[in-house]
C-alpha cells in the first residue's frame, strides 16, 4: 500500500471519530478538576480563615502567698489546633487602709508580660486552650519611705475556658502562673471576648 492509500485510510476514519462528543468530554473533565479544586478547602490556602480574639479581665490573685487583685488584656491569634498569644497583666496588693495602719506593709505592683504558644480543642459552643512561653516581670516594691524596682525573666502559663455565645464575642475564665526570679504570681481572671472566629 502506499502512501496515498494510507492517507485516504486515515481520512476515511477521521470522518467517523465524534470530534463533537471528544471535545465536549475533554471540557467537561477540565471544567470538573477546577471545580473540585475550588471547593478544595486546602487548595485555596489565601483565603484560609484564622481565627483571632482579645480577652479582657479581672480577677483575685496572689503575688508568692500575699493575695492581690490583677486585670488584664490578651491577644490570640489561632492556626489550626494552635494558638499564639501576647498578654499584659497588671497585679497589686495595693490597700491603701492597710498601709495607713501597718508602716511596713509593702505594696507589690506587677507587670506581666508574656508570649504563650499552646494547643486548643474546641466544640461549637466554645473551646478550651493551655499555654507556655516567655516573658518578662517588671516589679515594684513600695513602702512608705521608699520604692525597690527590679525587671526578670520569666516563665508564663495559662489555660482558657471560654462559650462563644455569638460569632463575635464570648465569655469564660482565664487563669494564669508566672514563675521568675522576683516573687511568682498566680490569679484567676473573669473575661470577656471578642473577636472572629
Amino acid at each position: 500500500m502506499n502512501q496515498l492509500t494510507y492517507l485516504g485510510l486515515l481520512c476515511g476514519i477521521c470522518i467517523f471519530i465524534p470530534i463533537d462528543q471528544i471535545k465536549s468530554q475533554i471540557t467537561t473533565e477540565i471544567y470538573k478538576g477546577s471545580s473540585i479544586y475550588s471547593e478544595n478547602p486546602k487548595s485555596q490556602t489565601a483565603d484560609r480563615h484564622h481565627p483571632w480574639w482579645v480577652n479582657l479581665g479581672a480577677g483575685p490573685a496572689f503575688v508568692s502567698s500575699t493575695f492581690a487583685m490583677s486585670a488584664g488584656m490578651e491577644y490570640c491569634y489561632q492556626f489550626d489546633q494552635s494558638v499564639i498569644s501576647a498578654r499584659i497583666l497588671g497585679v497589686t496588693n495595693n490597700n491603701p487602709t492597710v498601709q495607713e495602719i501597718d508602716q511596713s506593709y509593702t505594696i507589690y505592683k506587677m507587670a506581666d508580660y508574656g508570649i504563650l504558644y499552646g494547643p486548643i480543642w474546641q466544640t461549637d459552643y466554645g473551646y478550651f486552650s493551655a499555654g507556655a512561653g516567655i516573658g518578662l516581670v517588671r516589679a515594684a516594691y513600695e513602702t512608705p519611705i521608699n520604692i525597690v524596682t527590679n525587671t526578670s525573666i520569666s516563665l508564663p502559663i495559662e489555660a482558657q475556658w471560654f462559650w462563644r455565645f455569638t460569632t463575635y464575642a464570648g465569655l469564660g475564665v482565664y487563669t494564669y502562673a508566672t514563675l521568675n526570679y522576683e516573687k511568682p504570681l498566680y490569679g484567676v481572671m473573669v473575661c470577656a471576648q471578642l473577636g472572629a472566629w
